[in-house]
């Protein structure tokens, strides 16, 4: 029922953005939209963060503002297709993995002293985050950092475009802090091996980290569904 929720308030939301609202314009609050729909504040806030991750709006300390239209061909390709589903959380893990191993080869070959500092700076953001979302977008970071190092500007385009989205499933188990500073071995673990120029050990490094995010989403499906 939640994500049907979440999902109307979006539909509605997105079509009046389309169509009553100008770029520029603020959308009326949490509360306000909560007691229009019927619904609780957490609902309207997972529909604005996908609001967000379309790039159909941008957090302002006045509300989320409507934006001019960006990337807006490509967003169209996942359009629809995002949900606070255990499926789409497997769905979207494996994009990451797909992607970031497919591109391996070529980080390890162009990876510069100043991207594993940009790595190095992420990963301690990450530590020292105080919040959930900082340390998602910590964690996004680093992993656009190791991306953008492939030099395939696609690539990293696409990490651009998806960050919102990408950050917003990142957020699952960062209120756990055992998992956060596993992931932050394992995020050194890779830059190590990086700086090894050994792809072997850096597959391994990745793959365990994948395997530990895996982990991850496994447990807090499981602890979402008893």
């Amino acid at each position: 029922m939640r994500t049907s929720a979440v999902q109307h308030v979006l539909d509605i939301l997105k079509k009046e953005i389309q169509t009553a609202y100008k770029p520029g314009d603020i959308l009326p609050n949490e509360r306000e939209l909560a007691e229009r729909f019927g619904v609780g504040r957490n609902t309207v806030r997972e529909a604005v963060i996908f609001l967000e991750a379309y790039q159909l709006v941008e957090k302002t300390q006045r509300g989320a503002r409507v934006r001019e239209p960006s990337f807006e061909p490509m967003f169209h390709i996942f359009d629809d297709s995002f949900g606070a589903s255990t499926k789409t959380t497997q769905d979207v893990l494996n994009f990451r993995r797909i992607v970031e191993f497919g591109c391996l080869s070529a980080i390890v070959a162009h990876a510069t002293e100043d991207d594993f500092a940009a790595m190095d700076a992420a990963n301690d953001r990450m530590d020292a985050a105080l919040t959930v979302r900082e340390a998602a977008q910590a964690d996004h970071d680093f992993h656009a950092a190791l991306l953008h190092s492939a030099r395939n500007e696609v690539f990293s385009q696409l990490y651009k475009v998806m960050s919102q989205t990408l950050i917003y499933y990142l957020e699952i188990g960062k209120a756990n802090s055992a998992h956060n500073a596993i992931a932050s071995t394992q995020h050194r673990a890779i830059v190590q091996a990086l700086r090894d120029r050994s792809v072997a050990e850096a597959q391994s490094a990745l793959r365990a980290h994948f395997m530990h995010s895996e982990c991850v989403r496994e447990s807090e499906s499981a602890t979402l569904q008893k």
